[in-house]
C-alpha cells in the first residue's frame, strides 16, 4: 500500500482526468441566455460544453445546424482568478520561468521571447513566432502575426505554440530565435473558467485573450472556424451541452411476460422506444430495481452479439490514443495490460495489479492482483472505473510500473437501439468465448444485476425503455340535459355519473388501471349551463 500511496501523491499535480474521453456533445437548437443554457445542460446531461483540443472545436462546429451562422454558447465564463497558462491547455505547474528583470509588469495578456527572456506584451502586436511539433521540435516562423493568429497558424500547420517547462527547453528555443526580435511563444494570461470546473486551459479566441468589459460568457462562432468571443450572458443563443443523457432520460419499464429476445425487441419498439440500454452503473442498478420483487430469474435487455470487434474502454468509450507494444495486439486475450510504457493484450483471467481512476483523486494504483473483471468491479465500487488513457502524458504516469490492468478490452456486442456507448456489466465468467453460448444478453436479478449471454430463443421477462405510447390523456366534452332544476355541480351527483361512465367504458375494453376524472373550470365547477340563443327576426343593426 505504501507504493500505491506514493504514486497517488506523485500524480496529484499532473493528473488529467480521462473523463474527457467520455465527453459527448449535444447541440440544443433553442435560444437561451447563458445561465439558462447552463441549467438546462446540468439537468439533462453534464454541463455546457467543455473543450480540450482543436479536434473538439471541429466536432462542435460540425454538430451546429448547417443553416445557423450566429454564436453558440459553450461552457466558458469569466472567473475571478488570473493565472498564466500555456496555449496547449496546460496550467503553469512547474516552478520554472525566465522573466526579464521587472517582468511581468504591464498586466497584458500575452508573452514574448527576447534574447532568452520573457516579456509580457499586448497581444495585438505583429511579431515573428515559433511553433512546436511532436517528434520534430521547435520551428521558427518569420511571418509577423499577432499572438492569436500565430497560435492559429501553429495549430493548423504544426501542433501549437511552444510550451517551456525547464531551462533546457528554454535554451533549445533560444538557439533558433533571431537575435534582436521579440517573438511569440505559448504563454498567456488567462482569467476564464469552465462551467464544469475542468482544469485544462485550452482556448480558441478569435482575437486573442479578451480584456475586462468585453462580456462575461463565451460564444462560439458557427462559421469562423469555431473561434470564440466574449458575449453578454443575457443574450439568447442556441447552445451545446456535453455528457451522456442523465439516467432519468431512460424510463425503464419491466414487462413481466416471457418472450424470446426478438419478440421482446419487437414489443418494446412497438409500445416504447426499444429494449433497455444502459450507460452507467447507476443505470445497471436502476434496471435491477425495475424488476418485480417476486421475480428472481434473468431478464432480457437490449444488448446482443454484433459482427464488429473493436477495442473500447471500460467507462464506455471507444479509444483513439494507443501505445501498443511491437506486434500487439497479437490475440493473447481480450483485456489489456500496460507494461513499461506499452500495451499488451492478455487473457482476462490473468491476475494483475491494476489502475483505477477517480473523478476527484486521479489515477490510483492498487497492488492487490485480480482478474480484469474483478479489477473492474473493484474500481467501480470504490472509485469511478478502470483507468482510460487518452494521451502520452497520461500514459507516462504509469510507464515505469510493473504489468497493470488498464480499462481497455475487446468488445463485439451492440445495443438494439444502435447506441454507440460501450458500457458493459458482465458477470465474472462472461461473455463466454465458446461457440453456442448465446447471442443475447440478460441481467441477473440476484448477482448484483450482472450480465450474461443466453440463447435468444429462450423466453424471459424483459425491460423496455421510453414512454408508453399506449398511455394517453384524452379530453371528452359531454352534453347532458335535465328536467326541472339541474344540480349537476353537486359533488355526489358528479361522482355517481363518473362511476357509471367508468363502468360503461370498462365493458368496452378500457384498462382496469385507467383513471377518469372531471376537468374543473375556474371557480371549481365542472358543468355550465348552455344558453340557447334565439335568432332575431331583424338581422339589421340599429344605428344611432
Amino acid at each position: 500500500m505504501d507504493g500505491s500511496l506514493f504514486v497517488l501523491l506523485l500524480l496529484s499535480g499532473l493528473f488529467w482526468s480521462s473523463s474527457a474521453l467520455s465527453r459527448q456533445y449535444h447541440y440544443i437548437n433553442v435560444r437561451m441566455s447563458w445561465p439558462e443554457a447552463q441549467s438546462y445542460c446540468r439537468e439533462k446531461y453534464t454541463d455546457l460544453a467543455t473543450v480540450d483540443t482543436m479536434a473538439d472545436v471541429n466536432r462542435l462546429v460540425n454538430i451546429v445546424d448547417a443553416g445557423y451562422s450566429g454564436s453558440v454558447w459553450i461552457g466558458l465564463k469569466r472567473g475571478t482568478q488570473k493565472r498564466l497558462a500555456w496555449s496547449n491547455g496546460e496550467n503553469i505547474s512547474s516552478p520554472y520561468s525566465n522573466w526579464a528583470s521587472g517582468e511581468p509588469n504591464e498586466n497584458t495578456y500575452c508573452v514574448a521571447y527576447f534574447y532568452g527572456y520573457w516579456y509580457d506584451m499586448g497581444c495585438s502586436y505583429g511579431r515573428y513566432f515559433t511553433c512546436y511539433k511532436e517528434n520534430i521540435g521547435y520551428i521558427l516562423v518569420k511571418i509577423a502575426k499577432n499572438w492569436s493568429d500565430a497560435q492559429s497558424y501553429c495549430r493548423q500547420y504544426y501542433t501549437d505554440l511552444p510550451t517551456i517547462h525547464n531551462a533546457d527547453e528554454n535554451n533549445q528555443l533560444t538557439k533558433i530565435l533571431l537575435p534582436g526580435y521579440y517573438m511569440w511563444f505559448g504563454l498567456f494570461l488567462d482569467s476564464w473558467e469552465w462551467s464544469d470546473k475542468w482544469s485544462l486551459l485550452f482556448r480558441n479566441w478569435a482575437a486573442g485573450p479578451p480584456s475586462l468589459g468585453s462580456g462575461d460568457c463565451v460564444g462560439m462562432s458557427g462559421t469562423n472556424s469555431g473561434k470564440w468571443a466574449p458575449e453578454s450572458c443575457d443574450l439568447k443563443y442556441p447552445f451545446i451541452c456535453h455528457g451522456w443523457p442523465s439516467s432519468s432520460t431512460y424510463q425503464y419499464q419491466f414487462m413481466n411476460e416471457s418472450m424470446t429476445w426478438q419478440d421482446a425487441q419487437s414489443y418494446c419498439r412497438a409500445r416504447f422506444t426499444d429494449l433497455a440500454t444502459a450507460d452507467t452503473m447507476s443505470d445497471a442498478s436502476l434496471l435491477v430495481n425495475t424488476v418485480d420483487a417476486g421475480y428472481s430469474g434473468s431478464v432480457w435487455i437490449g444488448l446482443h452479439s454484433g459482427t464488429e470487434y473493436r477495442w473500447v474502454w471500460s467507462i464506455g468509450t471507444q479509444f483513439q490514443y494507443s501505445v501498443w507494444g511491437p506486434g500487439e495486439p497479437n490475440g493473447d486475450g481480450e483485456c489489456v495490460r500496460s507494461f513499461n510504457g506499452s500495451w499488451y493484450d492478455e487473457s482476462c483471467s490473468t491476475v494483475l495489479p491494476f489502475v483505477c481512476f477517480n473523478d476527484s483523486s486521479g489515477f490510483i494504483i492498487t497492488e492487490t492482483a485480480m482478474t480484469w473483471r474483478d479489477a473492474q468491479s473493484y474500481c467501480r465500487q470504490h472509485h469511478t472505473d478502470l483507468v482510460s488513457i487518452s494521451s502520452a502524458e497520461q500514459q507516462n504516469l504509469i510507464s515505469n510500473q510493473e504489468s497493470l490492468w488498464i480499462g481497455l478490452f475487446r468488445d463485439s456486442w451492440e445495443w438494439s437501439d444502435k447506441w454507440s456507448r460501450f458500457f458493459r456489466n458482465w458477470a465474472a465468467d462472461q461473455p463466454s468465448q465458446s461457440s453456442g453460448s448465446g447471442d443475447c444478453v440478460g441481467i441477473s436479478t440476484t448477482d448484483s444485476g450482472k450480465w450474461a449471454q443466453y440463447s435468444c430463443d429462450l423466453k424471459r421477462p424483459f425491460i423496455c425503455y421510453g414512454a408508453d405510447t399506449l398511455i394517453k390523456k384524452q379530453i371528452v366534452r359531454l352534453k347532458l340535459s335535465c328536467n326541472g332544476e339541474c344540480t349537476l355541480n353537486e359533488p355526489s351527483l358528479q361522482t355517481a355519473i363518473l362511476n357509471e361512465i367508468s363502468e360503461k367504458l370498462k365493458s368496452r375494453g378500457l384498462k382496469s388501471d385507467s383513471k377518469i376524472s372531471w376537468r374543473k373550470r375556474e371557480g371549481g365547477e365542472v358543468f355550465h349551463r348552455e344558453i340557447k340563443r334565439t335568432k332575431s327576426s331583424n338581422n339589421k343593426c340599429n344605428k344611432k
